[in-house]
Parts: C-alpha cells; sequence; structure tokens
C-alpha cells in the first residue's frame, strides 16, 4: 500500500471525530525566531527593537527560539551561549523556551573550525546550561514538564493550546558528518532521540486531548521538508510533506506527527527553522485533507532581521494560525516556502 493509500485510510477514520469539532475562541500569541543572530545585524535588532518591543506591551506570553544561536563559529562556545540566555532574561523579559540547531552542536566538530570540539559534548554543554531547571519566568499554571532522559524537550500548556519542543536538528539528526565522536555512538544516540520523540509526541497529544486543548503546538529545529534532506538518488517530490516522507533520517518524525495529528480534532502547527524562506503554509494529504500547518520562521540570514509574532484563533478553521512581524512594519510572512 502506498504511502497516499495508507494516509487516505487513516483520514477516513478519523473524518467524523474532525467534523464534530466545535468553533472556539482564540487563544495565545507567542513569538518565534531562530538561526539567528548570525550577523551583528542580527545580533542589533535582538539586543535593541526586539527586546524593546517584547520587554514591552507585545502581548505575546513567550518566545520560542527553534535553535541555531550563531553560526557555528560563535554557537559551540559556551559564553556565546550565556550571552544569548542572558539577552533573553535582561532583555525580552519574557520566558524564552529553547530547542537546539545543529550550529549549536553537530556541527563544532567542523574541520573548518578554528577549534574543534566533540559534538556530543557539546549536546552535554547546551543542556547544562540550557535545560537543568526550567526557563525564568515559566508560569505555575502552564504545567510546565520536561522529559527525561532527554530534557530539551519540554511541554506546556497555556490559552487552551498545547505546545512541545522535540529535538530533531539537521545532519540526519546527529548521523552524518561526524568528525571527533564514535560514529556508531553517535548513530545509536539519534535512533535513541528519534525514539523519545516519540514518545513525547504521544504524551503531548495524550495530553492536549484529556485537557480538551483547541491546538496543539510542536517546535523543532530541522527543516524536514527542505528538498535537500531527500535520500540522495531519488527524485524530489514536489509536495513538500512526501519530500519529509522520501527522507530516511526525518520520515518517522513527519510519520509520528501525522498519525497524532489525525487523532486530535483541532489545528496542529510545527514550528521549525534551519532554512531562508520563510512561510506559513498548510501540509495536506494526498487527498487534500488538512493535517498540519508548518510554520518556518525568519532567520538564516533573513533582511532585514525579524521576529514572528504567532496568533492561535483555532475557531477560524480556514486560518487558525495568523502570523505577523513584531515590530508591525517587518515583512509579511509568505504563505508558502520557495526554495
Amino acid at each position: 500500500m502506498t504511502v497516499s493509500a495508507r494516509l487516505a485510510t487513516i483520514v477516513s477514520a478519523f473524518a467524523l471525530l474532525a467534523a464534530t469539532q466545535p468553533a472556539l475562541a482564540g487563544g495565545p500569541r507567542f513569538a518565534v525566531y531562530g538561526d539567528m543572530p548570525y550577523t551583528d545585524a542580527d545580533q542589533a535588532f535582538l539586543d535593541g527593537p526586539a527586546s524593546e518591543r517584547l520587554a514591552g506591551d507585545a502581548g505575546v506570553e513567550f518566545v520560542i527560539s527553534v535553535g541555531d544561536l550563531g553560526r557555528p563559529e560563535t554557537a559551540c562556545d559556551d559564553q556565546w551561549q550565556v550571552r544569548q540566555r542572558t539577552m533573553w532574561r535582561n532583555g525580552f523579559r519574557k520566558p524564552v523556551i529553547l530547542t537546539p540547531g545543529d550550529n549549536d552542536w553537530t556541527d563544532c566538530d567542523r574541520k573548518k573550525l578554528a577549534h574543534p570540539v566533540s559534538e556530543l559534548g557539546r549536546l552535554d554543554a547546551m543542556r547544562r546550561l540550557h535545560f537543568e531547571v526550567a526557563p525564568p519566568g515559566i508560569d505555575p499554571q502552564w504545567r510546565w514538564r520536561a522529559q527525561d532522559g532527554q530534557p530539551e524537550n519540554a511541554m506546556w500548556a497555556t490559552g487552551g493550546v498545547q505546545f512541545a519542543t522535540i529535538h530533531v536538528v539537521g545532519t540526519s539528526n546527529g548521523r552524518v558528518q561526524v568528525e571527533l565522536d564514535d560514529k556508531q555512538l553517535a548513530r545509536a544516540l539519534a535512533d535513541a532521540r528519534d525514539q523519545a520523540n516519540r514518545v513525547w509526541l504521544a504524551e503531548t497529544f495524550r495530553a492536549a486531548r484529556e485537557a480538551g486543548a483547541k491546538a496543539v503546538v510542536i517546535a523543532m529545529q530541522v527543516d524536514p521538508f527542505n528538498p535537500k534532506y531527500v535520500d540522495p538518488g531519488n527524485p524530489v517530490p514536489a509536495d513538500p510533506l512526501a519530500r519529509c516522507l522520501a527522507s530516511s533520517p526525518f520520515a518517522p518524525t513527519c510519520r509520528a506527527l501525522i498519525g497524532e495529528a489525525l487523532g486530535f480534532a483541532g489545528p496542529v502547527l510545527l514550528v521549525h527553522g534551519d532554512t531562508n524562506p520563510a512561510c506559513l503554509e498548510p501540509i495536506d494529504s494526498a487527498d487534500g485533507h488538512r493535517l498540519f500547518w508548518r510554520l518556518n520562521a525568519w532567520g538564516d540570514f533573513s533582511s532585514p532581521p525579524a521576529m514572528a509574532v504567532v496568533d492561535v484563533e483555532p475557531g477560524d478553521p480556514a486560518r487558525p494560525f495568523r502570523v505577523t512581524s513584531l515590530l508591525g512594519d517587518g515583512p509579511t510572512m509568505p504563505a508558502a516556502c520557495r526554495y
């Protein structure tokens, strides 16, 4: 049975559930950015207008960073990571929930760097620097919790919306370009992260159903729809979901998300970074059933620098997620990603 046929069968089973979802009121507002700061202009934007707006009355409850807190030349250093963390606390003055990117650890062993280091060692450092405790400012009513053994995976809920982060990065999620660590160990740890992510997705959607959540938002770093991630030697599909399903490293995550989204009556948003072509677009099955939406956040050398603000409006089935620029006069979020 083809992927399309399997999806059509599952979609039919859940069609009645989705049809009975009642109209619901609006949800929370949050900001998201990633792949930044890569340049002096990026850092000036974050330190200046972005911090001023977030610390003022932007109506934003929290910020999600989808990782890559700099280019590997900077992000692979403890002091740089601490500098970004300090900016969040003293500048943004909002809780910042981070999910790591490949520049933050898997790319830290590259020979082109002045001081290559173990990527697994950098992952340990990221967990020590960012994930030993909950982010400052987390509201106790959000029911924040982190995953045992993979503390960068978190979940929380506010405004009737369930949120979660899962740790999925480029470089095949840490399976390739392993320069200074044992390759077999790196692949085994990547498999374990993927399994933990699938467990966390299941727990997230179970929590959403039990709480009667109106929507679910999942954040991770990698862009699994990037054409370059399609397995070598295979044709590159035009459809973004088909591209993810044709990528061995990321297909399991997409399949897990599809299954969970089909079992949930409300809208689902996948937030990620990793690539430059920002967009907010629907992800549909081959027969046209709406599975989820994906937001590729501004970053990765966006010019001018920008930060997205997301309003969750699950009562509007045609557009349950609305994205604007934090500064109001910034760019308009495209309706499709153009690679």
